[in-house]
């Protein structure tokens, strides 16, 4: 019950976003346009203490005006090993 994928466009692309169109056939042989978002690959940390109690920050997203409770998470560097990027993000980030 796979998708299969023909072929993949960029429909925009910067440095933190590739927005791209792919053509993608399903089981029952119906092809469709279906847009995706590829990003760099990130790494996150859930932190806990001796009591088992998380840390957490609390954030503003702008896009839906909303504030929220998140992990520290964020972009893998290049060469940068996940466990290394995501120790780094809990400091930057709390």
């Amino acid at each position: 019950m796979r998708w299969q994928v023909h072929s993949e466009e960029p429909l925009y692309t910067d440095r933190w976003l590739d927005v791209r169109v792919a053509d993608v056939e399903l089981p029952d042989g119906t092809h469709l346009d279906h847009r995706l978002i590829r990003t760099a690959p990130g790494a996150g940390a859930v932190v806990t203490d001796d009591q088992n109690r998380v840390l957490l920050i609390w954030r503003h997203r702008f896009i839906t005006d909303t504030w929220g409770w998140e992990i520290p998470i964020g972009k893998i560097e290049d060469g940068e090993e996940p466990i290394v990027a995501a120790a780094r993000e809990v400091e930057e980030e709390t």
